[in-house]
Parts: C-alpha cells; structure tokens; sequence
C-alpha cells in the first residue's frame, strides 16, 4: 500500500471517527453532569486533558478498525502462522511495497503503547501495555479470519505487538525526562536506554537487512521459498530420470533504468503516436511509473527493470481486431514503435486481431531476449495497445549451477515456494522439468529449474533457484 493510500484511508476514517468521538463524549458528558454530579452527587473532576486524550483515542481506534476490517472485501478465510515469513518473502522479492507494509504494520500499533500509560495509571507498568497490545492484535487478526477480510498471520500480531512496545518506550521515555526530577542524569540515561532497546533493535536490523541485500552481488528470487512444505503425506510420484552432472550455466544483466530513462522512452513511445506525456498526470509507483498523454488517448506504463512497457489507446479500446496477419507483418507495425524483434520467434495468432510473441533467451546480435510482447491490430492496421515484456539482456557471468538431481532432491524436502494448498494425502507428479531464466530483484536473469508437475489433478509450476551457494 502507498502511502498516499494510507493517508486517504485515514482522513476517511478518521471523519468517521470524529463523528463517532462526538457523540460519544456528548452522551458521557450528559452522563456526568446529570446523572454523576447531580443526581449521584459526586466530587471527581472531570479532567480536559484525559477527555481530550479519550477522544484521540477513539478516533485512532476507529481508523484501525476501518483499516484492518471495514476497507476490505470478504473472501476465504486464510491462516499463516509461518513465523517471520513476511519477512522472508518481502526479502526474496525486495519489493519496497511488501517492506512497507511490514513497517506500517508496525508503526499502526505504536500509539496503543503510546497512550495507554497517558490514559490509564496501571499501564505504566510495562507488562499490562504489552499484554493489552497483543491481545489487541490477536483480536483484530481473530476478527478478519471470522469475518474473511483478511489472512490470520502470526507475523502481523508480531508487529502489532513489537510496535505497541516501541509506542510505550517512547512515551516512558519522556515520562522519565519530564517528570522524575529528583532521578540523577545516569540513571535517566539508563532507564532511557532501556526503554528504547526494542527501537534500537528494530532499526539496527532493518538497517542490517538493507545493507547485506546492497553489498550482495546479485539479486533475490520471489520464487524462493518462504517456508519448507510438509511432504510427510505427499505421495511424489516421477517417470523423469534425473541426472547429477555438475554443470554452469550464464546469469544475464538487464537494464534497470531510472525515471529519467522511463521519462524518455514514453516520450519517444508516444511521439509515434503524434502526442507527447502530460507532465501533470504521472503516477509514479516503487517498480512502475505510470504516464498519460497530453490529448488523453493514451496511457502507458513503464517498468523501471528492463524498462518493459504497457502502451494503451483508450480511444480504441472494444474495436474489431485484424485476424490472420504473418509474424513479419505484425513485426513491420510494431516497428513503427521502433520495437525491434529477431526474424524469428515464438509467434501467436490468438484470434480477433490479438498476437503474442515469445522469446527464451534468444541470442540477437550482441544480446539476448527474453520475454512475451503482446498487441492487438485493430481492423485498419493499427496498433491499439501492446504490452512489451521482451527484456533485453547480456551475459554477466557464468556460475556452478545445482544439478537436475539435487534440483528434484529440493523438491522431495520441501525446500520450494508453492501457492497451492496441499492437504493430507496429495499426490505430486513431475510431469516436465527444465532450466529456464527468471529476474532477480536487481534485474539479473538467473537460471532456475522449472518443474511442471500435476497436483491432485491441477497443473501447476514448482521454480528451484539453480545457482549454487547463492
């Protein structure tokens, strides 16, 4: 989630939340004066500042409820209780929108520890805080598995938790600076160390994670796994025969381009088209910058590794399509793009003027490509939209690379990433198995073997990273 959509989720919440603060603190004023002061004839002082902190409270609480529950649809009812598998997953991808959310997970529970110890007197002490936030957490989480608008993670009651105990450090912190005056300086500096050890932590690790990922050579692989699946009730079955050869194999480097060089590209793309981008209307996103055109007939999107592209023309969208066009006449209009394709490849004639072609890794001049471009042709010839998948690339380096065997050894322990549910007594054929190239989170191809295997009757794919000791 960006956070211009965090913010927006806020500010809408956070209005229901003033409504909801409003009336409430109506009906309890109503309560005291009337019922509590002149009926009951009490003598506490109602305090502004705790009346005040109440209301900031309710209205925080509203807008996490909102977040968690209210924003979303319902849907299957999911548990993942794989700790730190968030983690994992976001590190294998290195996608700075799963670290963010990681982050936002946390930070969303700080103010729970934050103003607990100001609300209330007994939460000053650490444990009641602490227990208060997780028990905050693990109802939320219990809340979407009931009501299906969300995955029950454990990870997500970590994080709630560590910044429920980050948001408690903070505000003892200025408890101690503020109030304690009597206290010597060494012992409000140790008490201050104290408090901001799950900081510190916290920071330090992210710091660490961050830092070994940039010295790293090459990057990381989404299809690694997160988590060893239990094949203890999985019959495997394989007619493949398996050989142990130590071989190498090439990783290739591709373009990772900067917002200049997307900048540049969609202005050329759309100089084709007699346009050029409006500056005013570009959303840009952490792997993707999005542009529009200054007539509003196109839109096209740029993908910073490899600087792939998504050209669109709204204005022709829903038109007949040209059918039975040759490769070379789709090859000749796409040039008009100055997309430039080999005399050969994987061609797709898929009906009503839509093509696709393919490439795996085929050598054209001094690079290789590799990838699928898909277009539609409307009944005039004309290239309505294409989507550019094609990455240019060349070779980096050559590296030991695991055996088909050792591959296939991975897969029978469980050391593979798999979206597919396995229940008791599944059963998994290898079916085919190959070396192919997928894109490293740093825009380096990096040979994997892919697996398709059959599992209880449903095809589907296994990808074991190949490269050795990486």
């Amino acid at each position: 989630m960006r956070i211009s959509q965090v913010m927006t989720l806020a500010r809408q919440y956070m209005v229901l939340g003033i409504i909801g603060a409003f009336i409430t603190i109506s009906l309890f004023l109503i309560g005291y004066f009337l019922v509590y002061k002149k009926l009951m004839k009490g003598n506490k002082k109602l305090k502004a500042s705790k009346l005040g902190l109440w209301s900031v409270f309710f209205i925080y609480i509203i807008i996490v409820l909102g977040a968690t529950i209210g924003d979303r649809f319902p849907g299957f009812a999911n548990v993942n209780l794989h700790l730190f598998s968030s983690y994992k997953d976001a590190y294998n991808s290195f996608s700075l929108r799963e670290w963010r959310n990681i982050i936002l997970n946390i930070l969303m529970f700080a103010p729970i520890g934050f103003m607990l110890p100001l609300i209330f007197k007994k939460c000053e002490k650490w444990y009641i805080t602490y227990l208060t936030g997780f028990v905050s957490a693990l109802f939320i989480e219990t809340l979407q598995l009931i009501s299906k608008r969300g995955i029950f993670e454990l990870d997500d009651i970590v994080n709630n938790t560590l910044g429920c105990i980050i948001g408690y450090g903070i505000v003892m912190i200025c408890k101690v600076i503020f109030r304690r005056k009597s206290t010597s300086q060494k012992s409000k500096g140790l008490t201050a160390i104290i408090y901001q050890l799950p900081l510190l932590i916290t920071v330090i690790s992210f710091s660490v994670i961050f830092i070994n990922y940039s010295k790293q050579e090459l990057g990381n692989l989404s299809s690694t796994n997160i988590y060893r699946v239990d094949m203890s009730t999985i019959d495997v079955s394989n007619k493949l025969s398996f050989d142990n050869k130590l071989e190498k194999a090439y990783v290739y480097e591709a373009q990772v381009g900067s917002k200049e060089d997307a900048t540049s590209l969609a202005n050329h793309i759309l100089s084709k088209v007699n346009t050029k981008i409006d500056s005013a209307r570009i959303n840009e996103y952490d792997d993707t910058i999005v542009f529009e055109s200054e007539n509003g007939s196109y839109g096209l999107w740029v993908d910073y590794k490899g600087l792939t592209t998504w050209f669109i023309g709204s204005s022709q969208t829903g038109t007949e399509g040209k059918e039975n066009l040759t490769y070379k006449e789709v090859q000749a209009l796409l040039s008009n793009f100055d997309i430039d394709l080999p005399e050969e490849a994987d061609f797709k004639d898929n009906g009503k003027g839509e093509y696709s072609i393919s490439m795996d890794m085929v050598k054209y001049g001094e690079k290789y490509l590799n990838g699928v471009l898909t277009c539609t042709i409307d009944k005039n010839g004309i290239v309505t939209n294409f989507k550019n998948n094609i990455i240019s690339c060349k070779p980096y380096k050559e590296y030991e690379i695991l055996s088909l065997k050792e591959a296939y050894d991975n897969i029978l322990a469980g050391e593979f990433k798999m979206f597919h549910v396995f229940g008791k007594n599944s059963k998994l054929e290898i079916i085919q198995a190959s070396l192919t190239y997928k894109l490293d989170s740093k825009g380096f191809y990096q040979p994997v073997y892919d697996f398709k295997v059959n599992i209880n009757g449903e095809v589907d794919n296994i990808s074991i990273a190949a490269l050795r000791n990486n």
